[in-house]
């Protein structure tokens, strides 16, 4: 696995992502996996204070994020220090990574309990 796509690497997923903001650039495949660890809220925290300090970025940052979205998600977070970010980011994702597979799990177990149900009440059938 690239370093890029790794969930643990919070700040080499917030490092590109600016980069490719603050230059410009298109956004990739690779710009992309950068929020898509479940800890996205955080990276786009992370990216919007940093662009306080950073004109380039600061200009840029509307053509590629939700202002309203980041905004949202900074002030959710405004109480954690920068430096916290990637440590409450790890948490996020433990936790929304279980409440994902829980889910998941519960609509595979709906969907077998329905498959049973199809099978008994149709016999003929052979699924």
């Amino acid at each position: 696995m690239s370093r890029l796509n790794d969930p643990e690497n919070f700040r080499g997923r917030v490092n590109y992502a600016a980069k490719v903001i603050a230059y410009g650039h298109r956004p990739t495949r690779a710009f992309d996996n950068c929020f898509e660890n479940y800890d996205g809220d955080e990276v786009a925290t992370a990216i919007l204070r940093r662009s306080r300090k950073n004109a380039r970025l600061a200009a840029n940052l509307q053509r590629y994020l939700s202002l309203a979205s980041i905004e949202a998600a900074a002030e959710r977070l405004a109480d954690v220090p920068t430096r916290k970010l990637p440590n409450v980011a790890r948490q996020t994702r433990a936790r929304r990574k279980a409440e994902f597979d829980a889910c998941f799990e519960q609509q595979r177990k709906a969907d077998n309990h329905g498959s049973r149900d199809t099978a008994t009440d149709n016999p003929g059938s052979t699924s």
